[in-house]
């Protein structure tokens, strides 16, 4: 497959165009880009610019999104935030409503908020990088539409739980300690991937529709279900995440069945807290740098040449991209063409070159 290497800037521009033509102002554009553009800068390529025609098409081809959103404090009684992100853009309306936690964990020393009535917020990585880089111990979770089966069951009644835990890093070791992920075993993604390749998948995957084992994607994909990771321990924090998510937030939950018709009542669960009001955090650095060094150097099996601590890897890309960029698949590239031609920003004829040059 063909790919166009492209800078950390040009993606910027090009988000920021598209999401103006869309309709958002200035400082709209602005936290959608950085939300899309510092995922993709994280190596978490899924959540990226790739997803900017998928928000293109919640916008203009559903009714789940609000436009002139607006957030709406519904409950602030230190340390506590309850949020109505009003059914806008995820990506806009999320990266607000941290704004405000930050704020308020710096006041109290840490922040408890709720955030409903949102939409995708892209990957909870990014929320987690952004409050652990202004010194708080965080931890971001995300409800989502029923995908995974509970252990032992059959049909999607349970979302996959994406969520982020941070901790901020020490002297020598100064990066944040850190990971994002979701608690099904694997992508619904990966499945479609296999789908189109006509191949199987492994047992643990996923079901079909009855809950039977199933290595045909095509019996997941339709009707079946997927799995939690890690059988019944996936399965529990699957259920703990999600009651994080969505009960106290008083929000959709696994299939849906309390939504509203065509309105997706997605939802944000945000901590953060201040390791100083814990004790001294000179001493906190020094435990840190203690511990990843204990990992670290920890002996190695054979035929592998180094440990990676959690968060590791997202530190070097950030470092690798942000100097050389990145690379963007042709399928990507093409679907971003066709947003910008269906938003009027380029004319037939015209293709991702005419995007690099914005």
């Amino acid at each position: 497959m063909n790919k166009v290497r492209v800078s950390m800037d040009q993606l910027s521009r090009i988000a920021t165009k598209l999401f103006l033509a869309m309709g958002y102002n200035e400082k709209e554009a602005a936290y959608a880009t950085d939300v899309l553009v510092e995922t993709d800068r994280r190596g978490i390529d899924s959540h990226g610019m790739a997803r900017l025609p998928f928000y293109y098409r919640t916008v203009f081809t559903t009714e789940k999104v609000k436009k002139d959103a607006e957030l709406i404090i519904l409950r602030d009684e230190p340390p506590y935030l309850m949020v109505d992100a009003d059914h806008g853009l995820g990506i806009i309306m999320a990266p607000q409503a941290v704004e405000l936690a930050i704020a308020k964990a710096k006041e109290n020393g840490c922040c408890v908020m709720g955030i409903q009535n949102s939409n995708h917020f892209a990957a909870a990585g990014v929320y987690a990088a952004k409050c652990v880089n202004e010194g708080f111990i965080t931890l971001v979770s995300s409800n989502s539409p029923g995908i995974l089966t509970p252990v032992g069951g059959a049909g999607r009644i349970l979302g996959n739980s994406p969520w982020s835990l941070a901790v901020p890093g020490g002297n020598r070791h100064p990066h944040p300690v850190m990971f994002d992920m979701a608690t099904s075993e694997v992508a619904l993604g990966k499945v479609q991937i296999a789908i189109r390749g006509e191949k199987e998948v492994p047992q643990g995957w996923g079901v079909d529709k009855d809950g039977a084992p199933a290595t045909d994607p095509n019996l997941i994909f339709n009707g079946g279900s997927l799995l939690p990771f890690g059988g019944i321990k996936g399965y529990c924090l699957t259920v703990m995440i999600e009651i994080l998510s969505s009960m106290l937030t008083f929000s959709s939950y696994g299939n849906g069945k309390n939504m509203s018709p065509g309105i997706d009542n997605t939802s944000h669960f945000v901590l953060l807290l201040d390791p100083a009001r814990f004790g001294d955090l000179e001493t906190y650095r020094e435990s840190i740098d203690v511990y990843v060094d204990s990992i670290k150097n920890a002996p190695l099996a054979a035929g592998v040449e180094e440990i990676i601590v959690p968060g590791e890897l997202e530190v070097r890309a950030i470092e690798e991209r942000s100097k050389n960029g990145m690379e963007l698949n042709e399928t990507i590239v093409a679907s971003l063409v066709d947003t910008a031609l269906k938003l009027g920003q380029l004319v037939e004829g015209q293709g991702f070159d005419a995007m690099l040059a914005w």
